[in-house]
């Protein structure tokens, strides 16, 4: 059974809260629930920005696969709320939250089967927390999305063995050839602030994963 019910008050106890909900039209003496799960709505609901983000990536994935966008967004949904054991939502008014783990979902869907991404969602997808890491992760550029190097943000210097550098340390990101040359060309602080983005760091588990 799903409610949708209001929250009259609530008091601190501990690092906890006890709440005061009102559920309308139910009455407990007919069954008296022992246990309940909560899904609190903070307010936030979907950015236009992040439906455009989506309903793009829905479009490189149709024009990839011959599917229609329609039937593409009904496929990854149904995936994403399997994995992630989600309820069934709507992109019309679920909540900010739902909408950037969808997101990071389907950019996973797309890195995981090689679908290429249109110039315009690479543009967009900069904005997404997960997106680099997912382009470190499976070599994509960030920029164009073609087979990339990973590129030290942070300086390492002239003559130090790349063996025994702790990467953790450093900033990184993937760049195809032609942007990877340019960065060195131009220097960092010129082209991060040219192409809109930075190198972030990563754990030593990753620095294995892709192989540095």
């Amino acid at each position: 059974m799903h409610f949708q019910a209001q929250i009259k008050g609530f008091k601190q106890e501990g690092s906890g809260a006890n709440f005061l909900i009102h559920v309308p039209d139910y009455d407990p003496m007919k069954k008296m629930p022992r246990k309940c799960e909560i899904r609190l709505d903070d307010g936030r609901y979907i950015s236009n920005d992040q439906r455009r983000l989506l309903y793009a990536l829905f479009r490189d994935i149709a024009y990839y696969t011959g599917h229609l966008l329609d039937e593409i967004k009904e496929i990854i949904k149904v995936e994403f709320m399997l994995d992630c054991k989600k309820n069934y939502f709507s992109l019309s008014d679920t909540d900010m939250t739902t909408a950037r783990e969808f997101i990071e979902f389907a950019l996973e869907f797309i890195f995981m089967h090689g679908i290429p991404l249109s110039k315009k969602v690479h543009t967009m997808a900069k904005e997404v927390n997960n997106y680099l890491y997912l382009c470190l992760v499976h070599r994509s550029c960030a920029l164009c999305g073609e087979r990339a190097e990973i590129h030290h943000a942070d300086v390492i210097g002239m003559g130090r063995d790349r063996t025994k550098i702790d990467h953790t340390k450093h900033r990184l990101i993937a760049l195809c050839t032609k942007h990877h040359q340019e960065a060195h060309t131009i220097g960092w602080l010129t082209f991060k602030t040219k192409h809109f983005v930075d190198g972030i760091k990563v754990d030593e588990y990753t620095i294995k994963k892709i192989g540095i």
